[in-house]
């Protein structure tokens, strides 16, 4: 399924923006616009010095770096009808002002800002318009709900486990330029683990890497768990260098990919665990997004934390495209 548009909710606060470098990085190498989407959801309290009013000053914080979360309205609360009307108006006219900005970088934007709940209305509209990839930041109060630091909250969760697309989760870049049209996508690294659900990734970062003229890594970790696994199934092998076995078969295997990927690549084996491994093949590479499927051969039907591609999330301080392993099917 091609890229063809990405859909990216804001919810007012600052750090939130802070996807938008990388969403540039994809859309204009890639040629797809951008629709921008704030749904304003009255059980949370607006904060207006902390949020709409802020981005559109020219002299704010261009990091975008601190986390902040919505506090809910009391039970008893009773938002009127001009209260709402008033904070749909706001968070339109800070939409506008920032697709404005992306039409000034030659990109196709839109826009558009209603009452909803954000837990199922982001998936929603990503069906019914047919948007190719949801970019969300980690760090915006769409992604912050219970816990704190690196956790992910609830909506982030909702949208990683239900969408029927790809989704951009992307950090702040404390290297990235300071003018977001300056960042380029020199390289995408791929995490592979031998099964057919984590190819499922190949085709959106075959699509990213010729876009964006970025060099396309393919790696397979043969440490922690995938070792594990091979000694686990190799057992009766009486007599057989196990290690030596599963390593060349990691090797036939990244080749095999190599060549079915249908552009150049460069293949990685990694002698460390599969998290280790993406995320060090991403700080020795410049300017890095990593590409993986939700899930792999550990045939997770809901991801949970420890698991490789929630761990590659939560650690990564680069951009990481999730691609839903229903798309293999």
């Amino acid at each position: 399924m091609p890229i063809t548009g990405i859909l990216v909710p804001l919810d007012g606060a600052g750090i939130a923006v802070s996807v938008l470098p990388t969403v540039v990085a994809l859309a204009r190498p890639m040629h797809t616009y951008v629709h921008l989407m704030a749904v304003v959801d009255l059980r949370k309290r607006e904060i207006p010095s902390l949020y709409y009013a802020a981005n559109v000053d020219d002299g704010a914080d261009p990091r975008f770096d601190k986390e902040d979360t919505a506090p809910l309205v009391p039970r008893d609360a009773r938002t009127t009808g001009p209260d709402a009307l008033r904070r749909v108006e706001r968070a339109r006219a800070h939409l506008a002002d920032l697709a404005g900005r992306l039409q000034a970088l030659g990109i196709e934007s839109s826009y558009e800002a209603t009452i909803g709940d954000p837990m199922t209305d982001i998936v929603r509209l990503a069906r019914r318009k047919r948007f190719g990839m949801i970019a969300l930041s980690p760090h915006s109060r769409y992604a912050i709900g219970r816990g704190s630091g690196r956790g992910l909250g609830s909506v982030t969760d909702k949208v990683l486990h239900s969408s029927p697309i790809p989704v951009l989760v992307a950090p702040h870049l404390p290297d990235s330029p300071s003018r977001p049209s300056d960042l380029a996508i020199q390289t995408v690294i791929v995490g592979l683990d031998g099964s057919r659900a984590a190819e499922t990734a190949l085709g959106p970062a075959r699509q990213i890497s010729e876009a964006c003229g970025a060099e396309l890594v393919l790696l397979r970790a043969i440490g922690g768990r995938a070792r594990e696994a091979a000694w686990a199934a190799g057992a009766e092998r009486v007599g057989r260098n196990i290690d030596a076995d599963f390593q060349n078969s990691v090797l036939r295997y990244l080749e095999d990919v190599s060549g079915r990927v249908g552009t150049p690549s460069v293949t990685v084996m990694g002698r460390g665990d599969e998290v280790t491994e993406i995320l060090g093949a991403a700080q020795s590479r410049p300017a890095a997004i990593i590409v993986m499927a939700s899930q792999g051969e550990s045939g997770l039907t809901r991801w949970k934390l420890g698991s490789v591609t929630d761990s590659v999330i939560r650690q990564s301080t680069w951009p990481v495209v999730v691609v839903p392993s229903i798309l293999a099917r």
